[in-house]
This record gives structure tokens, C-alpha cells and sequence, in this order.
């Protein structure tokens, strides 16, 4: 029923890698199969860990030669795949032991075409999260959101593979690919939901937040509100307003930056 699909690539921690798939070994469900993407030459470390895990869980690995971006990785991955629904999950998260069991409920259960849930966030240590971010949940409140905001925690997310592929699969707008995704599938009225539980703990140590700025980030944003302009019919106005606020946050120093993820875009538990 699942295809749970990850990226890994040479930069990863190995530490951190082994953290994310010894939660998946440890999970009350496996899923049908890990489509793992290897973009570009890894480490030698991070090969002996996937050799480990390749014993313990049933992890099919691809190997691009270079180092392609998420996106690309992703979308061999969905062509990969060979089950009809699709869960991501970042190569350095922690997710819940029940994850896997939840989300096939609610695929049993319901007539979803995409769901995530909420996410805590943990600096160091995974059974120790120290802020949540949270998204609505039914699919009035996430399609009005969108307008706005990312609806969605990647890592968190299932969603029909057919329905990912038929909307063109994950556009090439670096670092906000999975927002762009979801404008397209929701622009073909993809029923939507969002679990107020959480079943991932994503990983945001190691400057987080310096590394969520600089122009690479506002070159993304204004391909992504053109996109959503185009894809979503988002005003042209809000698109303007809402692409100079997020570039202001971009652009601001890092103590700022700090500032608004911790007492605007986040929550502490």
C-alpha cells in the first residue's frame, strides 16, 4: 500500500541518517517498501549504513551519478515506486513508532487524496522536542492557508502517487518544491487533511534558521508566488505583498530570522 520515499545525498550526517531509519525499523508497521534516493556520490559511511539497514528493512536504493536537488531525486522516486500511495520522510527526522500504522488507518478510513500531521522540532535529542509547527486540518482551513503558507510538513505527508504524477510531479523551484507540489494537486481538487497529531520529529539544530536565508531563498520565492499565481489564480497583489514580506524575513539577519520562526511561525511545547 506504501512507498515510503527518501533522499539521501553526500552532505547528510551519518549520525542523523542512522537516527532516521532506526526509527523507521522500530515502527509497529513497516511500510511495502523505502524507495531511497541516493543524489549524487555519498560518503562511504553513509553506504555502510544503507548496507546495514538494507537487512533490516525492505529499502530499494537508486544512485544518481550527480548530485540533482530534491526535486529530481523525488520524482525519480515517484516513478520508482510501485505502490499507490506515497509517504515522505527526510533522511535526518525521527518519525513516531505508530506513523506508519496512523496513516494507514486514515488511508482506509477516508477519502484523502493528500494528509500530513503536525511536526515537533528537536535541536539535539528526538524524545526531547522543544517547538511544534502547526497546520490545519480540515481541507477548507488547508486550502485557505495555502494562499499564504506551506499547508503541509513535507516529512510528514502522504499522498496518492497517481495524483502527484499526473500533476507533473515535484516542480523544479528549489527548496520550496513540496509547497508547489501540493498548489498543483490541490488545483485538482485533491481532498486534503491534516492529522492534529504528531508523528514526526524534525530534526532543525545546526543553524536552521541561517541557513533558511540569503537571495537563494528569494530567487525560490518569487518562482513559487509566480507559480502560485499561475496554478492557483492567487491575486497578482497578494503574490507581490506576500513574496516582499517572506524575502524581508530572507534577507534579515540571522538573530531575526530566530525571532520570527520562534514567536510567529512556531510554537513552544
Amino acid at each position: 500500500m506504501l512507498s515510503m520515499l527518501m533522499s539521501v545525498y553526500g552532505k547528510d550526517n551519518p549520525d542523523h541518517f542512522q537516527v532516521a531509519l532506526e526509527s523507521i525499523v522500530k515502527q509497529t508497521v513497516l511500510p511495502s517498501e523505502i524507495i531511497l534516493i541516493a543524489d549524487g556520490p555519498l560518503t562511504d559511511a553513509l553506504d555502510s549504513i544503507i548496507e546495514e539497514f538494507s537487512k533490516k528493512l525492505p529499502i530499494f536504493c537508486h544512485r544518481l551519478s550527480q548530485n540533482q536537488g530534491l526535486a529530481v531525486a523525488l520524482n525519480y522516486g515517484l516513478e520508482l515506486a510501485t505502490q499507490p500511495w506515497i509517504m515522505r520522510f527526510d533522511s535526518d527526522d525521527y518519525c513516531h513508532p505508530d506513523r506508519v500504522k496512523e496513516q494507514i488507518e486514515t488511508i482506509v478510513s477516508n477519502q484523502f487524496d493528500i494528509f500530513g500531521s503536525q511536526i515537533a522540532e528537536f535541536e539535539w535529542d528526538p524524545i526531547k522536542p522543544t517547538y511544534c509547527r502547526r497546520v490545519p486540518s480540515s481541507h477548507e482551513q488547508i486550502c485557505k492557508f495555502a494562499r499564504k503558507r506551506n499547508p503541509f510538513n513535507h516529512m510528514t505527508v502522504c499522498y496518492k502517487r497517481s495524483l502527484a504524477i499526473e500533476s507533473g510531479g515535484y516542480p523544479l523551484i528549489p527548496l520550496m518544491e513540496d509547497y508547489a507540489l501540493w498548489a498543483l494537486m490541490l488545483a485538482r481538487d485533491a481532498r486534503a487533511y491534516n492529522s492534529p497529531s504528531i508523528l514526526v520529529h524534525a530534526r532543525v539544530g545546526n543553524g536552521m534558521t541561517k541557513r533558511r536565508g540569503g537571495l537563494k531563498y528569494v530567487r525560490s520565492e518569487i518562482a513559487l508566488q509566480k507559480h502560485l499565481h499561475i496554478v492557483s489564480s492567487k491575486n497578482l497583489l497578494h503574490c507581490l505583498c506576500d513574496g516582499i514580506a517572506r524575502s524581508f524575513v530572507f534577507l534579515s539577519p540571522d538573530f531575526l530570522r530566530k525571532i520570527v520562526y520562534r514567536l510567529i511561525l512556531r510554537r513552544k511545547l
